[in-house]
């Protein structure tokens, strides 16, 4: 019979639940999905938001980690808004896409 575990302990990384079958490694990824809270998308498909330039959010997802992650029309994909470097485009912004 397998342990059960308390999914709202924080586990520490070494913890067999997170070991690579057939490495001596863990799985970095796994560990902070389950243990370090992420926080929601501050964004949602159709914001238009300013980086550098002004452009439209057409994608929302996560990276393995869970860190919420935007694709930006003429950016690319993969844009995180680490340190609040994105802001929602003002209403003239938004209109000069």
């Amino acid at each position: 019979m397998s342990e059960e575990l308390d999914y709202n302990l924080k586990l520490p990384m070494t913890h067999e639940r997170y070991r690579i079958p057939g490495l001596n490694a863990f799985s970095m990824s796994a560990w902070s999905r389950e243990n370090e809270p992420k926080e929601p998308p501050r964004f949602k498909v159709g914001d238009v938001v300013a980086i550098t330039v002004i452009a439209e959010v057409t994608k929302v997802y996560a990276d393995c980690d869970g860190t919420p992650l935007y694709t930006i029309d003429g950016v690319g994909n993969g844009i995180a808004d680490r340190d609040g470097n994105m802001r929602l485009a003002t209403p003239d912004e938004a209109d000069s896409i």
